[in-house]
């Protein structure tokens, strides 16, 4: 497969563009707090206009500044994610939300009492992901559960089959313990912590696991490789709050190597703004993901890149027998940083400075980047990629819900 080009004058290109790409965009909720804000730029509000400040403001990708030009610079309009998502529906568990959910969205928006705090785009994302499989006996563990809300979560919307191993760090998560959900203290970056877990907690492999827990790459690398293996066919692991472009050579790219390794056990691997979601082979059926509106298919990244004004709320289809396998270590490497744009993280907080507060009215917003634009997710399977091209301005948004709370 040839490498990808240098993403500086893509992303120029984007931004002359699209004219609104100067005005601020809302999107998804921190889930976490003050966890949530590492690798993010912040834009503080200054007459109307958001201002950049934080450490990372002059951030360059060092490995897609390094990759040679192999494609012509795209010039396209910006066009937000398609709304061709099935949605689930079964019953409320007692003590969950008031209001039956159909969606894990319309879950989060009519919650109350335990707190729950997460972006909006992974909830669409586990809408198509992890909703076909309600309903069925399912293992699910989620590293980082805080206030307990998001258990609540999976149990209501992937119903009363599905139990829910959660792990923290804080002793007060034991709380949350009962007949359904399993809590267990310990370290996500500790590898004897992850074998102890599935040999004596979850007594083997899971259905799901979703990492909203420290955020750094060393842990979300662990918790990865110590999971993978441990994943039922078809089974899923979605990783939360990959926030900055300097996570594409801490964490993609060492992902990329693990993942290229397991040569024909992985089926897919779904990259959204933030979310790396990777699927076990064995078992596609369990949740076959599907793509709404018009569809092209090309065989290059110039012809990606002229296609997707065409296809807004649409994808397009990129396969080149000539590359060879898609899910390889080079494969992964070159599409995670062709697609790091997708990451890039700045943000302000409504009301100033509550994310750093444990206040329950507090919303933390995206400022989109040129690339988030435009692209709403990117499926890499064996022999192909489809990338998902937006319809509107993408919303990605983080607002908190619940009112109670444990301290962080």
């Amino acid at each position: 497969m040839p490498t990808v080009q240098n993403l500086t004058s893509i992303i120029l290109a984007l931004a002359a563009a699209s004219p609104w790409l100067s005005a601020p965009a809302c999107g998804a909720v921190l889930s976490q707090a003050a966890k949530r804000t590492r690798g993010l730029l912040r834009a503080t509000r200054v007459n109307g206009q958001p201002q950049l400040s934080g450490s990372d403001s002059s951030f360059q990708n060092p490995g897609l500044q390094n990759a040679s030009a192999t494609a012509s610079t795209p010039h396209f309009a910006a066009v937000a994610p398609s709304d061709a998502v099935a949605l689930g529906v079964v019953s409320a568990k007692a003590g969950g939300s008031s209001k039956v959910p159909t969606s894990f969205r319309q879950f989060y928006d009519a919650h109350q009492g335990r707190g729950i705090w997460k972006w909006s785009n992974p909830l669409d994302a586990y809408q198509r992901h992890f909703a076909p499989m309600a309903g069925t006996p399912l293992k699910l563990a989620e590293v980082g559960v805080q206030s307990g809300g998001s258990i609540q979560m999976w149990e209501t919307v992937l119903g009363p089959q599905c139990h829910v191993f959660g792990l923290d760090i804080n002793p007060a998560t034991m709380s949350f313990q009962d007949s359904v959900t399993t809590i267990t203290i310990g370290d996500q970056a500790d590898t004897q912590m992850w074998q102890n877990f599935y040999a004596n907690v979850a007594q083997g492999p899971i259905d799901i696991l979703i990492d909203d827990g420290g955020h750094e790459s060393h842990q979300m690398l662990t918790t990865l490789a110590s999971t993978f293996d441990n994943l039922t066919p078809g089974g899923m692991i979605a990783i939360e709050d990959i926030h900055g472009e300097h996570y594409v050579e801490s964490f993609f790219v060492p992902a990329a190597n693990f993942l290229g390794m397991k040569t024909g056990l992985v089926s897919s691997v779904h990259v959204y703004p933030f979310v790396l979601l990777t699927q076990r082979a064995g078992n596609d059926l369990r949740a076959p993901l599907t793509f709404g509106g018009t569809s092209e298919i090309v065989t290059g990244f110039d012809a990606l890149w002229a296609a997707v004004p065409r296809h807004p709320g649409g994808h397009i289809i990129l396969e080149n027998a000539g590359w060879g396998p898609f899910l390889t270590t080079a494969g992964l490497t070159n599409f995670f940083r062709l697609f790091g744009e997708l990451h890039h993280s700045v943000w302000y907080d409504v009301p100033t400075g509550c994310e750093r507060t444990p206040a329950p009215v507090c919303s933390v917003n995206v400022q989109d980047g040129p690339m988030q634009t435009v692209i709403s997710g990117v499926h890499i399977y064996p022999t192909r990629l489809v990338v998902e091209v937006t319809a509107s301005p993408a919303v990605i948004q983080a607002v908190r819900r619940g009112t109670q709370w444990l301290p962080y």
